[in-house]
């Protein structure tokens, strides 16, 4: 019973699971999300990377192909989102208007430490989920 204790404590010690925050806040600082974004009609998922740049945060979501659905950046101090790179599916500009708007509100909800944000007119469910990394000692 001692060894199979042993054995997990130093398996435990060997590997451990980093708790990240949900929001790059530093410069230089990277989080990343399983990201969802669910539609009346369809859904969207894959990985999204935010990184703190200079107090820029920039952020980049793929599929499980590694197809980039969207590249943006936001800007926290004027609370502005900049869309960079859109999959041709969702290149339209009442799309993208939408989009720009959720991702600012998405932004000041992961600011917060929450990981979803509703969009009750369009009944968009944007959920990103934080991530947790391996130390391997």
């Amino acid at each position: 019973m001692l060894t199979i204790f042993l054995i997990f404590i130093s398996v435990f010690r060997a590997t451990t699971l980093r708790a990240q925050h949900t929001f790059p806040i530093s410069d230089g600082e990277k989080v990343k999300y399983n990201a969802v974004i669910q539609m009346p009609n369809a859904y969207i998922s894959g990985v999204c990377v935010l990184l703190n740049d200079c107090g820029v945060i920039k952020g980049c979501m793929f599929n499980e192909f590694g197809i980039t659905m969207l590249d943006f950046s936001f800007s926290p101090d004027k609370q502005k989102v900049k869309l960079h790179h859109v999959i041709k599916m969702m290149d339209k500009w009442y799309i993208k208007r939408v989009l720009r708007k959720d991702l600012v509100l998405l932004m000041s909800s992961l600011q917060k430490g929450e990981s979803e944000y509703y969009n009750e007119c369009r009944k968009i469910t944007y959920q990103f989920i934080p991530i947790p990394y391996e130390i391997v000692e």
